[in-house]
Parts: C-alpha cells; structure tokens; sequence
C-alpha cells in the first residue's frame, strides 16, 4: 500500500492522544514515514508558536502551557490535510477540543497506569506539576482522562511496537 491509497481519505487527519510518554511522537513519526504525510509533533509546534525554548516550555506554569496546548490543537484541526498530529495530554481537560477530535480520525494511546507512572518521566514539558507526589498526579490524570479518550477515539491501541501500532492505525483507516 502506498501513499497515494490514502490521498481520497474521507478524514486525512490523524490525530493521536494519550497521555506523556504513551508513544505519540515515536508513532506519528513512524505513520508520517508510512504514509508521507506531514506529523505535526504538539512540544515543537508550541515552542514556535510561543517563540520559546523547549526549556522555556517546561518552566511554564500549567495553566498558561495548557492554554498554549489548546491554541495549538485548535491551530493545527484548522489545517489542511493530510496530516498526523500529536495532542497534548491535556486535551482531556479540554471539552471544546474533545469535541472536534470526534470528527478526526483520533486514536488514544493507551498505556496502562502502572507503565505510565514509569514511562513519563520527571522533567520536560507538560510535567510542571510533578515536582510533588508525581505518581499521584499521574494516577489522577489517568483516572480523570482515560474515559474521556476512550469516548473520542475511533480507535485505541495499547502501543507496543511502533512498526505494528502504525501499521494497525493504517488498517483502521476508513476507505471512501
């Protein structure tokens, strides 16, 4: 299957959400390879936006990397197709932006509570509010969020294999 099977797509987006450290960046690269769409990586595109540095990114305070974070979702759903973008965890707070990912082809990436709690690290953007109790947070935000995924996502992979999880997103594609 090539590039082209995909370019009469009913929905040309591809948006993956998940929380950090779930694999969206590592998956949307691996799709934007596959399919020769454009991933759109949610930290990078902020860091423009905001004409600031990663670093910069990770030392704001959580509602203003929040509110950057639905700027740039919103941003990005008004772009052409095709492309894949990556979704801040923090989508899951946002009811406007859950919304408009009912009418993209989202997938959550889901990854089990245990494994996130040593997968997401300590520092970097979106992990502010870590410096107390992080496994706390992160238990909460999961609690909180993964209904929420699960009700927009058309599909939801628990990510194990690049390769496998990007070919298992394309299979899903709806055709015509």
């Amino acid at each position: 299957m090539t590039s082209s099977d995909f370019l009469e797509l009913p929905s040309r987006r591809i948006v993956l959400i998940g929380a950090m450290g779930a694999g969206k960046s590592t998956i949307g690269n691996r799709l934007s390879e596959l399919l020769g769409w454009p991933y759109i990586d949610n930290d990078y595109e902020m860091s423009k936006m905001a004409h600031m540095s990663m670093k910069e990114l990770g030392a704001l305070d959580v509602p203003t990397l929040h509110k950057l974070e639905h700027d740039y979702l919103a941003d990005v759903l008004r772009r052409p197709a095709p492309l894949i973008a990556g979704a801040a965890a923090s989508v899951g707070d946002d009811p406007p932006l859950l919304e408009a990912l009912k009418d993209q082809f989202t997938i959550y990436l889901h990854v089990p509570l245990e494994k996130l709690k040593s997968r997401a690290g300590s520092s970097g953007v979106g992990r502010q509010a870590f410096s107390e109790n992080p496994m706390e947070i992160i238990k909460e935000r999961y609690e909180r969020r993964d209904p929420r995924y699960r009700e927009v996502a058309r599909l939801i992979i628990d990510p194990s294999d690049p390769q496998l999880d990007a070919e298992k997103i394309i299979a899903a594609l709806p055709r015509q």
